[in-house]
């Protein structure tokens, strides 16, 4: 077989050793009888999320895996008949014998094709970390020092207008005051970019934010429940700004006196909300006359990580995002 599974001493070990395990979950099949499917052993899933995800890491496709399967259960389907049924079987037997094999093949694939998905996620998450990175230096670096230095030039000018009218004066006054703005909001942008919560985790990430964001005007309030070190890095990074992003548009375009964040982790599923008591709006409408914006960002994000949003307002009854992560292909199967 022309593969890259076997290229490679560590992978094709790694499929060897499945191998031997996936040829015992079948054996064990065959004692308790194959008319009843034989769920697969602890260490068989264990070992295959480890094949799975280290063959993901050297950029192998999950086809091999699937090229391997076909070929395996071409060369196992004639040694099991033999060894586990009768001379002559009969068509049911031969049957179920069929199926559980295939079950315990598409197991693996299964298995090998969730890993390969995380491996995905978990590169795009990088990726997007590195660009964040890059576009916040060239914030720094590039449009800031521009601004800057057309500050500078108006500062220059000033001796020069003196004798100019009141309304050149308010407006090169006006112009300087915009660039200040500017200035502070290029550096505030910059700063969001480059925060990270694998620098901390989610739920000091979102009291810093909370701390430095909402206005004294507004009351607001984290809760969590479960541990959030349970939610896999890549995860908690996106989560964080579907959150930040659900709280921005609600302090920005609402006005709300309260606003409540919450987040409930268990072993499959992470659920966040994000309330607040302002303005709202139809939520209808606003999806038919823009498809950017904030609200399918956080759409996108949610179903970046297999999961889903859903965002509830009406006018005058304030706006509820709701989302919801399932953690069960985040995890080792370990």
């Amino acid at each position: 077989m022309d593969s890259p599974l076997l290229e490679e001493p560590q992978i094709s070990a790694l499929l060897v050793n499945q191998v031997h395990l996936l040829l015992d979950d079948i054996a064990r099949g065959a004692r308790t009888g194959f008319g009843s499917r034989t769920a697969p052993s602890q260490e068989s899933l264990t070992a295959a999320a480890e094949f799975s995800r280290t063959r993901a890491s050297r950029g192998i496709h999950p086809t091999e895996t699937v090229r391997a399967a076909e070929l395996f259960f071409e060369m196992a389907l004639p040694v099991v008949v033999h060894e586990y049924l009768p001379a002559t079987p009969s068509a049911d037997e031969f049957l179920d014998t069929a199926l559980t094999l295939n079950d315990a093949v598409m197991t693996q694939i299964a298995l090998g094709c969730v890993g390969y998905i995380k491996f995905l996620r978990e590169k795009l998450h990088s990726s997007h970390i590195d660009e964040r990175r890059r576009l916040a230096r060239d914030l720094h670096d590039r449009v800031a020092h521009e601004v800057l230095v057309a500050m500078l030039e108006l500062e220059l000018c000033e001796p020069l207008i003196q004798s100019e009218s009141a309304v050149v004066r308010s407006k090169l006054k006006s112009a300087e005051e915009a660039l200040k703005v500017a200035l502070r909001e290029i550096g505030d942008l910059s700063g969001e970019l480059r925060e990270s919560v694998s620098d901390t985790n989610l739920e000091q990430a979102l009291t810093k934010f909370l701390e430095f964001t909402v206005p004294d005007r507004v009351r607001a309030e984290l809760t969590v429940t479960g541990n959030v070190d349970d939610i896999p890095a890549a995860a908690a990074e996106e989560l964080y700004f579907i959150i930040r992003e659900a709280a921005r548009n609600a302090l920005r375009h609402s006005g709300p006196d309260e606003l409540w964040i919450s987040l409930r982790i268990t072993e499959t599923l992470v659920q966040a909300s994000v309330i607040d008591d302002g303005a709202g709006f139809e939520v209808a409408s606003l999806a038919a006359k823009t498809r950017r914006g904030g609200l399918i960002s956080i759409r996108e994000r949610a179903e970046l990580l297999g999961g889903n949003a859903g965002i509830h307002s009406s006018v005058g009854g304030g706006t509820t995002v709701n989302v919801s992560i399932p953690l069960v292909n985040w995890r080792r199967h370990d």
